[in-house]
């Protein structure tokens, strides 16, 4: 660099010699000619300093000589008279010569005095410059490519690079470059090749000159910069070291032939020292900030997990892998798995929010042990760190690639209690830490310690949830007496506490054997009921339990070749069925079931069967207490009904004796009638009006006729032949007044072939006299009363048919129209249909209730026309 200077100074100075020059050609005219071998004679002294400008002005002055006598320039006259200016101009330019050799040392020395502090000056400017610019930085990219180009500009470099050497992982990182400066370069870790250069430098502790870098083995221009190796001529390395530490290495090259002397090389050493010590400073007040900061998390954490109590294992294992993505900077996801003990599977629990790198956009995988990292991070106790996922067997490669590439595991552990894993992502190859694998795993006990703790909250929670569930069916025990009431708070009761999707509960039909749904949690319990919803004996899970009369419950119910879908909840998983029983008796069935991700466990089929017990019993007893009532009720109307009876009875037997007294005195009025229209001398008008008394005389006998006939009192006696079409007409006379009263009209369809039945004339009177009087009292506002008859030859069987326009029988009694006491009417007994029954089941014959689809009652009855044994 020295020498350089020195070529310029030479070019400034040669305008000095020219001046001599001519101020000497100036000052002897006479010489002029043979003068000009003169500056020859200064050139020397200026380039070969005192000594050369002596000798060369010594042979000027005997050239010079040689010339003047060679070419004789003068006479001999005028070669003595010039003789003393002729030594005087000779000695002038040895003289000039010595003093311009003289006067280019001395200017030289100035100048290199000039120009060492000027270097220095700019070399203290510029490291301080380097130095401020290492304390005031930040951030890390920023402050290494802004220490390269104070370098760069320092040495006079083309480009410059700085690597850093990490003695935790033996690797070498290229950190940043003047090259390119929009490509980042942070943890882009170097190859055995290119790491070479640093290593040998950093091992040797000297500044590294690389004089020819197109024959050196050292490697000046790491990847990704490789293609710039043909162009480049020398480069200098110099260590970022200390006794110490070693930080790494700045690589600055040139694109020209470069020289360096000791001196010069000796502030690449000095700058060296002095930004390593800055470097180091500043790396050491990070990794103490770092460290601080990850103790603060980690305190924090610390915290807020020992409130998990307060918060739950859910937001606890979400606070984990939260807290975990802020301890450990620029991870794309963390994951959380936790063991299931049962299955003996890792399951996913939390994982942090989705980012644009679209890393976890696709729902973790479970595990089996040994399987996957987690799984064998959760066999070994060890945390495992994977520097590039595409290429490691270990890892588990799921059906679509993923965008991270780095990849560490930490078990979740406490003593040698392993619950789980926390697993940390990033982008870049190899970009974990030993320091930040140590970190993840402190995390993942202070994890463990949350989660146990989370648990034995949650476990004390069940607790008291399942004595609460107990104790609520005890107090519904004690104060709800209706089953249906019952069931349906029972339902409602473990859907909100447990935070079950749905509850349900089934009770069998004695009618057709189904389970019919008859209470359900929720909408969706609601309209099932209205539904009906129903499973055939030995469908589905709900079948199967009953058959087997043990619980059962699945956490993969499409497995289950039995299983029968909820219609509103397709994605049930998870099912739990346990039969409600007494003494070995099924009163109905608990159903529980659940939506993933949440799963059912042993203490929830401990939980329900508890629950079912005591639901057994509360029905029981409101079963119990529902026959009670009704055998009291029962109790308390064939009281009425017998009170009834016997005054029926009483009025029977005083309208027999009444009919039997008025049909004395409606003898003898007929006999007189008779007599009187024997009489001679009655008018024609007279005689129409007697044929009207006898004949009004003799339908009040018949009526009476039929009263005593009714009201007889029964008595045993053999069947003997009857019409039924007589029948109608006796009852249809009887009760005729009583329907025009009522605005009914009557049809009478007989079939005029009907054979004659065996029974007893009177019981089949009162059972057609019931069933006509049902029929009126229906028809509150009038209507149609239509009775028919018919024989079916083939079945012997006479049918009588009655039917109505009313408003048809109450469904919901229908099928139990013929029991004592079921009535639909405010005032009725509930016995009229009850004897009908009993009186036509007397006479081995059948009747049937129903609704006639277009509106109205219909009673069918089937007689034998054979008499049949009892």
């Amino acid at each position: 660099m020295e020498k350089v200077a020195i070529r310029k100074w030479s070019r400034n100075y040669f305008w000095i010699l020219a001046g001599v020059s001519l101020l000497y050609l100036g000052t002897f005219p006479f010489l002029r000619i043979p003068a000009l071998i003169a500056i020859p004679s200064i050139i020397a002294g200026w380039f070969y300093y005192k000594r050369g400008g002596f000798i060369a002005g010594v042979a000027v002055f005997f050239v010079n000589l040689f010339l003047i006598d060679k070419f004789h320039v003068f006479e001999p006259n005028q070669l003595f008279q010039l003789s003393n200016g002729i030594l005087a101009g000779h000695f002038f330019i040895l003289l000039t010569s010595f003093g311009v050799g003289y006067l280019r040392r001395e200017i030289e020395k100035l100048y290199l005095v000039q120009t060492k502090l000027l270097f220095r000056d700019r070399h203290l400017t510029l490291v301080n410059m380097a130095t401020r610019t290492i304390l005031e930085s930040r951030d890390p990219a920023d402050l290494y490519f802004r220490l390269l180009l104070i370098l760069e500009n320092l040495f006079v470099a083309d480009y410059a690079y700085l690597t850093l050497w990490d003695p935790a992982l033996q690797q070498v990182t290229l950190v940043a470059s003047t090259r390119n400066p929009n490509q980042p370069l942070l943890g882009n870790v170097l190859d055995s090749e290119d790491a070479a250069t640093t290593r040998f430098v950093l091992d040797s502790g000297q500044v590294l000159f690389i004089e020819d870098a197109q024959n050196s083995p050292y490697m000046v221009n790491p990847a990704p910069f490789r293609e710039f190796q043909q162009i480049t001529k020398s480069a200098i390395v110099v260590p970022l070291a200390t006794r110490e530490h070693k930080l790494g290495t700045v690589i600055l090259v040139f694109d020209e032939a470069q020289h360096f002397n000791r001196e010069e090389i000796s502030y690449f050493e000095l700058t060296g020292a002095q930004i390593t010590l800055a470097l180091n400073s500043i790396l050491q007040e990070r990794k103490i900030e770092k460290q601080l900061k990850e103790s603060q998390i980690l305190s924090a954490i610390e915290r807020a997990l020992s409130e998990s109590e307060k918060v739950g294992l859910n937001l606890v294992l979400q606070l984990i892998v939260d807290s975990a993505k802020e301890l450990i900077p620029n991870a794309t996801n963390v994951v959380l798995h936790l063991l299931d003990p049962e299955q003996q599977i890792l399951t996913p629990r939390a994982t942090t929010a989705m980012d644009d790198t679209g890393d976890g956009a696709r729902t973790p995988l479970k595990m089996r042990l040994g399987e996957g990292v987690a799984g064998q991070v959760m066999e070994s106790g060890q945390p495992i760190a994977i520097s590039d996922v595409r290429t490691d067997s270990r890892y588990l490669h799921q059906s679509l690639p993923v965008s991270y590439r780095s990849l560490i595991v930490a078990p979740v552990q406490i003593n040698d209690r392993r619950l789980g894993t926390i697993s940390v992502h990033r982008q870049g190859v190899g970009a974990f830490h030993p320091d930040e694998i140590s970190l993840l795993t402190s995390l993942g006990i202070r994890a463990a310690i949350a989660i146990e703790n989370a648990h034995m909250l949650e476990d004390i929670q069940y607790a008291l949830k399942e004595t609460n569930a107990l104790y609520l069916v005890n107090q519904k025990l004690l104060a709800v007496l209706d089953p249906q009431e019952l069931m349906q708070d029972v339902v409602e009761f473990l859907s909100e506490t447990f935070e079950y999707s749905y509850v349900q509960i089934f009770v069998a039909d004695s009618a057709t054997g189904d389970f019919v749904m008859r209470a359900g949690s929720g909408e969706i319990g609601r309209q099932l009921r209205q539904q009906e919803y129903r499973l055939r004996a030995g469908e589905g899970i709900v079948g199967y339990t009953a058959e087997t009369g043990n619980p059962f419950f699945t956490n993969n119910a499409d497995k289950v070749v039995t299983f029968v879908r909820n219609p509103f909840l397709p994605e049930i998983q998870s099912k739990l069925t346990v039969p409600v029983r007494v003494e070995g008796h099924i009163l109905g069935l608990l159903d529980i079931q659940q939506l993933p991700p949440r799963q059912l466990t042993q203490r929830d089929l401990q939980l329900v069967s508890a629950v079912a017990d005591q639901l057994a019993l509360a029905l029981q007893k409101a079963n119990l207490y529902a026959d009670l009532q009704s055998s009291l009720q029962m109790e308390k109307s064939m009281r009425n009904q017998l009170l009834l009876a016997d005054r029926l009875s009483t009025m029977g037997r005083l309208l027999a004796s009444v009919s039997h007294e008025l049909n004395n005195p409606l003898q003898a009025i007929q006999n007189a009638l008779f007599l009187l229209r024997e009489e001679q001398g009655l008018s024609e008008q007279g005689r129409q009006d007697l044929d009207i008394v006898l004949s009004e005389s003799e339908r009040m006998a018949a009526l009476l006729a039929r009263l005593r006939a009714t009201y007889r009192p029964a008595h045993t006696e053999a069947f003997h032949l009857m019409q039924v079409n007589d029948i109608v007409e006796d009852v249809h006379a009887l009760v005729a007044t009583h329907l025009r009263h009522n605005q009914i009209s009557f049809e009478f369809h007989p079939d005029p072939s009907l054979p004659q039945v065996p029974g007893l004339p009177h019981q089949i009177r009162q059972v057609v006299l019931n069933l006509l009087m049902n029929a009126v009292e229906a028809m509150t506002e009038g209507g149609r009363l239509m009775v028919s008859t018919a024989y079916f030859d083939q079945a012997q069987e006479v049918l009588l048919r009655v039917a109505d326009t009313g408003p048809g029988i109450d469904p919901s009694i229908l099928s139990t129209i013929f029991d004592p006491f079921v009535t639909s009417k405010d005032y009725g007994t509930g016995l009229g249909l009850t004897i009908s029954y009993d009186i036509i089941h007397k006479h081995h014959g059948r009747i049937q209730a129903g609704n006639d689809p277009e509106g109205g009652a219909v009673f069918n009855i089937w007689l034998p026309t054979q008499e049949k044994q009892a």
